[in-house]
């Protein structure tokens, strides 16, 4: 079966529809679009003249009729940020009270934010004359809601990645999701007949003169409208440590020094958005008892040109972990979502903040380049989870046991028991086991080692380090992650490192990971 859809791109970037009760609408519904159809196709071009009226032609009504008997199985809904107005504008009506003109009060800034295109899915596609007619009614929709939303409306017989699906069985206590009106068979016979009789011949007394007036505006029948739940599509969680990643493009990219202080400060602007009730996921703060999980939502800054379909110098991107609470997820990213401005430390400007996408974490860099292979650096550098233990423990050890944390309880590397140094270096030779070679590995030798690190035991001893590597099995070759103490505040994030083999090789002695690899001391 192959799958139809009508795409709905706002020009502009806003909607503008009301309720039947006058409040803003959130979204346009699979009824507004009907409806929209319906309107191109009995007042458009395609219109075919009938006396003094215009009929549909038969075509287009078979169109609008098939829309009716098979409502969309999924839709795809961007994100979405409402302005409820602050303003208020006032116009005559041409009615009177006590001789006055009457006049009537609206909120012109009140409008929708869209952030992408909805999508409506069939997972059949309609037979050939309907998809036909369909596609050049759309052609002919100069805007979805009011005036003030003009939108291009077009055909598309490609999969989309739908964020909800029909839910036919719904019922009152039905899961999350969005409640969409939908024209059920009829509703074409429905509008025909207030057509009909909203086109009365007044009456002479009709039109007499009054000291008080009311607007008399037929009000649409709505027996065949009905409400239809469309419950939220679950994302496919793949077995990585952060499966999900909002992105927010942004106009400027701070030094790699300073990035771990621009996401301490993004990490604060989120909490602050949030307010009370904060969930742990994002805070770090877990109640006593509370069981901590391996990691939490992480905040890093990455160059644009690495991150595929993003025109951009640079992006904000918040990791969502594995297993994260769906309900935590939501408030992260409505949080996330409403960022429009940021000012990182040291900014001597606000940075503008672009449209809110999502990737996946096991598919968020770009493919290898061809004849290369892929390693892995550490930019900005990494700082080791514990000070370690011993003489024979150096930055190896401190490598492998980073990443034992991150992707410990997945399948490559399953929790250990224990505690201290017994437990430490189980978890190494875990890691061991799993990465691959290990290229370079060194210190980075600076005065200013807390560009590198958010916050640090008083006893402890910071010593930042790099690393270039092959991370083995702990991941693919488009897996986002980080390692280290400052991984969930912009530092230790590994960035693809793209190399000729034969290069590579001849310039540095590739030694297998393992204790034998040179710690820089």
């Amino acid at each position: 079966m192959q799958p139809f859809s009508i795409v709905a791109e706002f020009s502009l970037g806003t909607f503008r529809g009301a309720t039947e009760d006058g409040r803003l609408d959130p979204m346009p519904s699979v009824s507004r679009l009907y409806s929209a159809l319906l309107c191109a196709a009995g007042f458009g071009p395609r219109a075919q003249a009938d006396g003094d009226t215009a009929s549909i032609r038969s075509e287009d009504e078979r169109a609008i009729e098939w829309i009716e008997e098979h409502l969309p199985d999924s839709v795809t809904i961007p994100s979405l940020q409402s302005n409820l107005g602050t303003v208020t504008a006032y116009r005559d009506t041409g009615t009177l009270l006590n001789a006055r003109v009457r006049k009537s009060s609206k909120y012109p800034d009140a409008s929708v934010a869209v952030g992408g295109v909805f999508v409506w899915t069939w997972t059949s596609s309609p037979p050939d004359d309907v998809v036909a007619a369909l596609e050049a009614l759309c052609g002919d929709v100069p805007y979805l809601g009011t005036s003030e939303s003009p939108v291009r409306l077009r055909t598309t017989r490609e999969p989309s990645d739908a964020t909800h699906s029909l839910d036919a069985e719904a019922g009152l206590f039905a899961s999350a999701g969005a409640d969409l009106e939908v024209p059920l068979p009829g509703r074409l016979g429905e509008l025909r007949r207030a057509h009909e009789g909203g086109r009365r011949i007044p009456r002479p007394r009709d039109d007499r003169v009054r000291s008080s007036e009311t607007e008399t505006p037929s009000t649409p029948l709505r027996d065949r409208v009905a409400i239809a739940r469309y419950a939220a599509v679950e994302p496919v969680v793949t077995d990585v440590p952060w499966p999900q990643v909002l992105v927010l493009p942004i106009d400027h990219l701070p030094p790699e020094e300073f990035r771990v202080r621009w996401a301490v400060a993004l990490h604060k602007s989120l909490i602050s958005i949030v307010g009370d009730g904060a969930p742990p996921l994002l805070t770090g703060v877990y109640g006593p008892g509370a069981p901590r999980p391996a990691n939490r939502v992480a905040l890093h800054l990455v160059d644009g040109r690495l991150v595929p379909d993003l025109d951009t110098k640079g992006a904000l991107v918040v990791m969502i972990p594995a297993g994260a609470n769906s309900t935590d997820v939501a408030v992260v990213s409505a949080a996330t979502a409403s960022l429009t401005t940021f000012r990182g430390p040291r900014s001597a400007r606000p940075t503008r903040i672009g449209r809110l996408a999502l990737k996946s974490g096991d598919a968020f860099w770009p493919e290898a380049a061809p004849g290369t292979v892929r390693l892995w650096g550490t930019s900005p550098p990494a700082v080791p989870d514990v000070r370690g233990w011993g003489k024979d423990w150096g930055f190896g050890e401190a490598l492998f046991l980073s990443f034992a944390y991150v992707w410990q309880g997945t399948a490559a590397i399953p929790r250990v028991d224990g505690r201290g140094e017994a437990k430490a270096r189980a978890l190494v030779d875990l890691a061991a086991e799993k990465l691959g070679p290990v290229v370079r590995l060194e210190p980075v030798r600076t005065a200013r080692v807390h560009d590198y690190v958010h916050r640090v035991n008083e006893h402890a001893v910071v010593r930042p380090y790099r690393a270039v590597l092959s991370i083995g099995s702990l991941g693919g070759d488009r897996t986002i992650q980080a390692i280290g103490q400052s991984r969930h505040v912009g530092g230790g994030l590994l960035v693809p490192v793209d190399v000729d083999p034969a290069a590579e090789l001849a310039a540095v002695n590739l030694r297998a990971a393992g204790r034998d690899v040179d710690a820089g001391t």
